[in-house]
């Protein structure tokens, strides 16, 4: 019995998931890909007649290859694509020439990209 124990430990210790932190491979999101996030407020979403429009942004992850995933971000009244890897809890994204930094807590769910937080939002 004692041989089947540690076996069984093992092999639910062995992954790439840390307590606090994002899962991931060989520096993919993979505990983010097929998820959307929403901010958590209401941010400036472009201009009308009236003033300034609010909306929440929106931020989705997908699969891109073994050692990144990729993002789409759609802010005010832009969107914005590019590669993301994960380490630990850090989130470091790269678009048109620029980087982008984040954390994911996957226990509040909560991510925090370039000083905005998300919640887990509708697919």
């Amino acid at each position: 019995m004692r041989p089947f124990t540690m076996l069984a430990l093992s092999a639910c210790t062995s992954g790439s998931y840390y307590e606090s932190t994002v899962v991931e491979e060989q520096g993919a999101c993979v505990a983010l890909e097929g998820r959307t996030f929403q901010s958590t407020s209401e941010l400036e979403c472009g201009r009308t007649p009236d003033g300034v429009a609010r909306c929440r942004w929106q931020l989705v992850f997908d699969v891109s290859h073994a050692t990144a995933s990729e993002f789409s971000w759609h802010y005010s009244d832009v969107s914005e694509a590019g590669q993301v890897t994960c380490r630990g809890s850090s989130i470091t994204a790269i678009s048109a020439g620029r980087t982008i930094q984040g954390t994911f807590d996957p226990v509040t769910q909560t991510l925090v990209w370039a000083g905005e937080s998300y919640n887990l939002g509708a697919p």
